[in-house]
């Protein structure tokens, strides 16, 4: 073989290089060999060719963990007959047991569809302990690898690592191919980083020849320095080369500094850096086109002896990978060519693709329709479209302009969607509306709405003036001459306050007029302190009411809504509870009416802030088919003898009312401080101190010594009557309608 020898001088910054045909390049003694004792020539003769194998199905599939395919197989009988050493040696010492080629070269896959080995790579490794002593020699190996394997010149890099390293490899059939590769750092901290590439700071690579079956890795040595390392070994002791398989190594400092189990070697171990080796039947002739005795192509394609499965063809090889040829699955097919029936049909229509922002099934294009068939697919047009299916339009053409179609379809659709709906629509509203009273309303005078009408009353629901527990209330104009602000009450229920209004309603005598008369009264009734009923629409479960608009919001907002509220003195309080008392004792002289849920926030007030009572006989619109004199009203106003007897009377209103009186002279809400109550903490009050004074609201006090004894007064009066109206026996509670109060 060649000599190249070369020569290390070391400076501070510079190596020179000399080649001299004096020195040995490699120490053969210290070769370390992954092959078996008899070499085997790469140009031995061939056997003849066999006949297409059918391997026996008692031969195992794998050793281990590790999948073995024919043409490879687990003793000789199992195997390729047709030449190369396609038999695996499976060892069983190991648990699980490890599949080995070439002695004692451990494998880790075997792959038919490219063609490759994947194998565990020795390393060539020299460790330092001074400038001219090593305590771990393993300088040179070598690889000699039996047909059909060579090393991968695609997949593997030669490297290097060290701060001053030359690695060299010298291989091929006759010795004639030579490289190597150039490490060097004056200090560890010269070194690349971390995770940088090796370009020669601590580490070096280059790519190799390929048809490689035979390499020998080993290091430069000098005529003065046989370690070739005197100026690194103190920040690097130790230098490794290898061949492995391309970006399996990252670089680390550690790999130059790191002695014992933090070196290279102890942190790779003997079972870490992979090596990948083409295999091909090799020796056995060339791909061939399968001809019939006339000389005519009997399948169009090419075809070789291993080739086995009938859906496979064959494919020749180049030199450099060492010529041969591998056997491939037909498109549309995937398995093993090697065996019969091995490569089996792909159904692509199953296939997830990911296309843009959306995931299709199968390999066609938009507007097409997948179907398998062996060894291929059809992709089909959908109705009315044409075009090819398998490409990345798919069936992008119209057979018929889709406006015409569509133009049609779309009209009759509409015309008959709109007719039902219009038929469906106008049933349903007569229905609810002549179950709602619409004719006995009519004739006692009342304004009817329909809900088109509301709608462009209420400009679509624009304007939202508020929501309570009956419903959401809209602002609206009803135009005219002049026109008029209104306020339209859109009903909602909760179905837990609807189902207990209907329970209590199965107990009581049904009263299909009930909901007709509060209507007619509501309608009918005017007084100056009553919020006007303006008109109702009847077509919708649950009737809409149209009222008067009260421009100055509710009292409850004016007396405890932040930025809302308003100082109210004590004569417009006053003038506020005479108001809402004279309200209710209009509604209460007539017959069997009463309110249901008197509280502040009922009790609307105009311009001028004089009370308008609304909401009243709110239970009763609730409820069509089944009328109960029952309340969803607020617990806090609720007449605690209502809550144990369920029945709602005039006096009921009286008790919600006194809450209202207390609200007024003290300026707290019903519930207050968290959860004290203002009835029963104003009745302890005035039980112990003979009076509410320590409660009242101080915003009332106004004027000399003289005006304030007055208001003093007046407010223990007023407080004297919410007692008075607050009675838990309803036989001595007050009793005048309200007004007393």
């Amino acid at each position: 073989m060649k000599h190249l020898v070369v020569v290390v001088v070391a400076t501070p910054r510079v190596l020179w290089f000399l080649l001299s045909p004096a020195l040995l390049i490699f120490s053969h003694s210290n070769l370390v060999l992954p092959v078996s004792t008899a070499a085997v020539s790469s140009t031995m003769a061939s056997p003849p060719t066999p006949a297409p194998p059918l391997p026996d199905r008692r031969c195992p599939s794998k050793c281990g963990t590790v999948d073995i395919p024919y043409p490879f197989g687990i003793s000789a009988d199992c195997a390729w007959p047709g030449g190369g050493n396609f038999t695996i040696d499976c060892n069983q010492s190991f648990n699980p047991p490890r599949p080995y080629t070439n002695g004692n070269v451990e494998i880790t896959s075997i792959s038919v569809e490219t063609g490759e080995m994947h194998v565990y790579a020795i390393v060539a490794s020299v460790c330092y302990n001074s400038s001219n002593t090593t305590d771990f020699d393993q300088g040179s190996i070598g690889w000699y690898l039996l047909p059909p394997l060579l090393i991968s010149p695609t997949e593997n890099v030669f490297t290097a690592i060290g701060c001053a390293a030359l690695a060299l490899l010298e291989g091929g059939s006759d010795w004639n191919y030579f490289t190597g590769c150039i490490s060097y750092c004056a200090s560890l901290n010269d070194s690349a980083q971390d995770g940088d590439r090796c370009t020669g700071h601590g580490c070096c690579q280059t790519s190799i020849l390929g048809n490689l079956s035979t390499i020998e890795v080993g290091w430069s040595t000098t005529d003065n320095n046989t370690a070739g390392n005197s100026f690194a070994w103190e920040y690097s002791p130790c230098k490794h080369a290898f061949v492995a398989q391309k970006d399996w190594y990252k670089f680390s400092r550690q790999d130059l500094s790191g002695k014992g189990k933090d070196s290279f070697s102890s942190r790779v171990g003997e079972r870490s850096a992979p090596l990948v080796l083409d295999w091909a039947i090799r020796g056995n002739g060339s791909c061939k086109m399968e001809l019939d005795t006339s000389g005519v192509s009997l399948s169009g394609k090419l075809t070789a002896p291993a080739c086995a499965s009938a859906h496979s063809y064959c494919q020749d090889l180049n030199d450099t990978r060492g010529g041969g040829y591998l056997c491939k699955c037909s498109n549309g097919y995937m398995g093993n060519p090697y065996i019969i029936n091995g490569c089996t049909n792909i159904n692509e229509c199953t296939e997830v693709r990911q296309q843009s922002n959306s995931t299709r099934y199968g390999p066609c294009g938009p507007n097409s329709t997948c179907k398998d068939t062996d060894g291929d697919y059809i992709c089909k047009c959908k109705f009315n479209h044409k075009g090819d299916g398998k490409s990345a339009e798919g069936c992008d053409h119209y057979v018929f302009s889709p406006y015409a179609i569509a133009a049609i379809a779309i009209a009759v659709a509409i015309i008959l969607a709109c007719f039902a709906g219009f038929l469906l629509q106008k049933r349903k509203r007569r229905k609810l509306s002549d179950k709602n009273g619409r004719r006995i309303l009519e004739g006692h005078g009342v304004t009817m709405y329909s809900e088109r009408e509301l709608n462009k009353i209420t400009n679509e629901r624009k304007l939202f003036l508020g929501e309570g527990k009956y419903g959401k209330v809209y602002e609206g104009r009803i135009d005219g001459k002049p026109s008029q602000l209104v306020a339209v009450k859109y009903s909602v229920v909760q179905r837990n306050w609807l189902k207990a209004i209907q329970q209590l309603a199965q107990q009581e005598q049904d009263d299909d007029g009930a909901f007709v008369n509060e209507i007619k009264f509501q309608f009918r009734i005017r007084h100056i302190n009553v919020v006007k009923l303006i008109g109702c629409c009847l077509e919708t479960k649950i009737p809409i009411l149209v009222y008067e608009l009260v421009s100055n919001g509710s009292l409850e907002k004016r007396l405890h809504d932040g930025d809302k509220r308003f100082t109210l003195s004590l004569l417009k309080r006053l003038d506020i509870a005479i108001g809402s008392a004279e309200a209710l004792s209009h509604i209460h002289s007539h017959g069997d009416h009463v309110h249901g849920d008197v509280k502040p926030a009922n009790i609307l007030l105009d311009d001028d802030l004089n009370p308008k009572v609304s909401d009243f006989g709110s239970s009763k619109l609730l409820s069509v088919n089944r009328y109960a004199m029952a309340v969803a009203g607020d617990t806090r106003y609720i007449d605690p003898v209502y809550m144990k007897t369920r029945r709602f009377t005039v006096k009921s209103d009286v008790y919600s009312f006194g809450v209202v009186l207390l609200e007024l002279i003290t300026g707290k809400t019903a519930l207050y401080d968290g959860n004290t109550s203002l009835p029963l903490a104003f009745g302890k009050c005035f039980k112990d101190e003979g009076s509410g004074r320590k409660m009242y609201d101080i915003e009332v006090f106004s004027g000399d010594g003289a005006q304030f004894q007055r208001n003093m007064q007046c407010l223990d009066m007023i407080g004297t009557l919410a007692v008075r109206c607050l009675e838990q026996d309803v036989d001595v509670r007050e009793t005048n309608h309200g007004r007393g109060c």
